[in-house]
């Protein structure tokens, strides 16, 4: 086929996930010939006003109040809302700017890696365009979910039951993971610990806790889990504070002289951080969760709110991969429970790895090929089917 394949890839400013997933995608597309792609994020690009309200209401879940218990009513009686009529204009929110978008790209396959409800709707206005959606999550509400989507792409194979229940077959999801940056994928020796543990001035012999604190969703009580983690001579602490720069001002003030403290803003190396630590705590985000699984490092979850958050918590703690904890007391005594029992620590690694499934961008982009050509067939056959009854 001598014209390229042309892909929208639509993607969404809400937490840094979906962006990372639609950018981990166009790398693997460029490793292709065959594929041009156009990314839309029509959210910013077409409605800025209206995403930043979203924004901060997004990132106001991460508090209690009223804002979360809004979120997990939304979010868990999705299966109920988007059936009834008065949904109807939010599932078609954006519709007339999605046309708009199509008539200029003229996309052969449009992938969603958020949620976006108007391409489930273009059928009906005589776009004969396959949709694909990439779900980001361990878990999948409705938002997610259509019948008009060709393939729904999964992270793991529990997310299969929860579109089973909304009706679709087995031929439109494949278990394919979270597509993160190749690096994670590299298998960490002994070697390669050993090297970053001198550039991080890391010492040997002692057991390492990474604690990621970004600025949303920012893990509470930090300084008091800094403090009594750091008071473990066996105990060396990496902090990453993300582009919190407070949070990091704050801890280099009233901590940085302790010796076995390490504290970081935003880092571009995060796999070399996981890579030579026993211990990772921090908020259960999907591309964090596929990460942590793909190096091997056991995951503490502290207070996963509801929604993706808890549900991807849940499943990782089904499999003996992580532990959940709501108080940070209770996250210290669990931290220093695992590190103090090597054979616990090492059936956590083991179990975590089993979640992993390696090079998930390229599985999709692979998928998105055979099933377009699937499709052209299909449509062909239909139209020869037409000429015959003619």
């Amino acid at each position: 086929m001598d014209k390229k394949i042309n892909v929208l890839i639509l993607t969404a400013p809400y937490g840094n996930g979906h962006l990372a997933v639609a950018n981990t995608l166009v790398e693997e597309l460029n490793q292709h010939d065959e594929f041009t792609y156009t990314l839309y994020d029509i959210y910013s690009e077409d409605y800025p006003a209206t995403t930043k309200f979203i924004q901060k209401f997004y990132y106001s879940t991460y508090k209690k109040g009223l804002q979360q218990q809004a979120y997990r009513f939304f979010y868990y009686g999705s299966d109920k809302l988007l059936d009834l009529k008065i949904a109807k204009p939010y599932l078609r929110f954006g519709l007339k700017k999605m046309l708009k978008k199509i008539e200029e790209t003229k996309p052969d396959i449009i992938l969603n890696t958020f949620p976006v409800n108007c391409t489930y709707n273009l059928r009906d206005e005589g776009v004969n365009i396959p949709v694909y959606t990439l779900i980001t999550d361990y878990f999948a509400n409705s938002n997610w979910i259509s019948k008009q989507t060709r393939i729904h792409f999964l992270a793991c194979p529990n997310v299969s039951n929860q579109l089973k229940r909304r009706g679709i077959s087995e031929d439109q999801y494949r278990v394919t993971g979270i597509p993160i940056k190749p690096i994670f994928y590299e298998e960490t020796t002994e070697e390669m610990v050993k090297e970053l543990k001198q550039k991080y001035q890391v010492p040997e012999g002692k057991k390492v806790v990474l604690l990621t604190a970004g600025a949303q969703g920012v893990v509470p009580n930090v300084n008091r889990i800094v403090s009594y983690l750091t008071n473990e001579d066996n105990i060396e602490l990496l902090v990453v504070c993300g582009r919190n720069v407070r949070l990091y001002k704050s801890l280099k003030r009233k901590l940085g002289h302790l010796n076995n403290l390490h504290i970081f803003q935003f880092v571009h190396t995060m796999h070399e951080l996981m890579r030579i630590s026993d211990v990772m705590i921090t908020k259960p985000g999907g591309i964090t969760m596929t990460e942590a699984a793909n190096i091997g490092i056991p995951v503490v979850l502290y207070r996963p709110v509801y929604g993706q958050e808890l549900e991807n918590a849940i499943y990782f703690s089904s499999k003996r991969a992580a532990v959940i904890s709501l108080q940070g007391d209770e996250l210290v005594y669990k931290v220093l429970t695992i590190l103090n029992d090597e054979e616990l620590l090492q059936e956590m690694k083991e179990n975590i790895k089993k979640i992993a499934i390696k090079h998930s961008a390229k599985l999709i982009v692979e998928h998105l090929r055979n099933d377009y050509y699937k499709f052209l067939e299909e449509q062909n056959a239909h139209h020869e089917h037409q000429e015959v009854e003619a």
